[in-house]
Formats: structure tokens, sequence, C-alpha cells
């Protein structure tokens, strides 16, 4: 059975529909690859508008089957979050659509296609120490995602230090969040709004400065939020080490296994 493509557009971006339509056959050929590891991000210059290209890559055989069925795509999700983004006054990258390849009825490539966005640095230049008033800007960040994020019921599941684009415009900054495909919507408790901070990998210090932020703009204690969020971080730590010691027994299984043969 031959590839089928499907794809959606922003209205406001119609002129680049055939462009689009012929995405998944152009994306190796032409643009200039900006990032590369499990995902590879290109940028295009078409007419007047310069894109930013996400490719995803193929997921595994279970989510070919659900991202067409039930979920959609990771870069449809992309795409709806972004439009939702905008139209709540949250910056990230304007939507421009996105593009899904099935075959046999199962999901092979996704493309999520936005505006390139043109940024100072991203919040882990801050986080390490790269960046001046380091202090000020983390406030600021934690003010937005309250703010921004969590009082539209917004949780970025993956809120990490890549993930916040920053610019700097007459003294103020300025931030956009990208990579939206995994996003949860509803309320937000003060406990779970602490964890949002928790994928950062930072010391408990910076974690105090967050947390008692966040406590001053929920009207909590700033003495019970550190904590808390100290806690939140020890045991997702916890989780972590857990999981690459089984990762580490069932290696060692598979190998001693494949070795007594």
């Amino acid at each position: 059975m031959s590839e089928k493509i499907k794809y959606e557009i922003a209205p406001e971006f119609r002129e680049l529909e055939s462009w689009i339509s012929q995405l998944p056959s152009n994306f190796s050929r032409s643009g200039e690859t900006i990032f590369k590891l499990r995902n590879e991000v290109k940028v295009f210059n078409i007419g007047n508008y310069q894109l930013n290209v996400k490719a995803f890559k193929v997921p595994n055989l279970i989510n070919r089957f659900v991202y067409v069925y039930f979920r959609g795509s990771k870069a449809a999700r992309s795409y709806s979050h972004a439009r939702k983004f905008l139209s709540l006054d949250i910056a990230t990258p304007t939507a421009v659509g996105f593009v899904d390849c099935t075959k046999n009825g199962l999901l092979n490539k996704s493309y999520y296609i936005s505006l390139h966005l043109s940024y100072n640095y991203t919040l882990r230049e801050v986080l390490d120490f790269q960046v001046e008033l380091r202090d000020e800007i983390l406030r600021q960040w934690v003010r937005f995602t309250y703010d921004k994020l969590h009082k539209n019921g917004i949780f970025h599941l993956d809120y990490s230090p890549g993930n916040t684009l920053i610019s700097k415009s007459d003294g103020q900054y300025q931030f956009s969040v990208v990579d939206l495909n995994r996003m949860t919507f509803g309320p937000i408790s003060f406990e779970k709004g602490l964890s949002n901070f928790c994928l950062l990998g930072v010391d408990h210090t910076t974690l105090g400065l967050i947390s008692s932020e966040y406590a001053s703009l929920r009207g909590e204690n700033p003495a019970k939020a550190a904590k808390i969020i100290v806690e939140i971080d020890r045991k997702r730590f916890t989780n972590i080490e857990k999981r690459e010691h089984l990762k580490d027994i069932l290696k060692r299984n598979f190998r001693s296994g494949h070795d007594g043969k």
C-alpha cells in the first residue's frame, strides 16, 4: 500500500499549501539542519517566510497505531497546542501546519511547521550561569509560567531548560515555549505547579529561589514550598535511579542469555 499524506494548514498560510503538501518528499533534499538527535529540525526559506520544520522520528509500533486512531501524532498535537497557546496570548513560534504520513494504516513520519523564531538564548544558558542577571530572569520566568501556563490550566510535561526560548527587548525578557506535543489541561494545584519545575536538574539553592517566587505568586508559605519542591525533586531522582538500575539488570540478563547459547 502506498504512503498517504494528510496535512492541515493555518488559514492565514494557505499560500504555502503546495509546498507543505510536498514536504515529505523534499525534506531530506533541502533546508538547513539546525538540530538532529532523535528528531530533526530544519529551517527553510520559502518566499517571504522563514519556516522551522520539525521531523519526528518514526514512533514504535504501538504508537504508530495509537497516533493515527486515538491521540493524534506529535506533529498534530504540536500544531493544535500552539494554536491554543496563541489564542491565549502565550508566546510560542507561530503555528503554520503539520503533515502526517501513514503507510498500511500506521503512522510513519510526521512534520510540524512553524515560523522560525529568533531568540537570544534558552533557559539552559541562564541556569548554567552564562547570562547576566540570572536570578532576575528566573524570577520573571516563574511569573511567566504561573501567569500564562498554570492560570490557564496548562501543564507542560516536557518543561525542560531547552524548551524555553528567551529574547530581551527594551530591558524586558520575553519567554517563548516550544516542544508542545506533551501537555495536560485542567486545574493546577500548588504542589503540582511546583512539580513543573523539577525537570531543570538544578541545585537546591536554585530550586529554593524558584519555589519562593512561585509561593509568593500563589500566596503560600516559601518555607513550605521549598520543602515540597526538594521532596518532589528527590523522588524524581530516586525513580530515575530505579529505572536505570532495572535497565542494567535487563541488559545483563539479556547478555548472559545470549552468552549461554
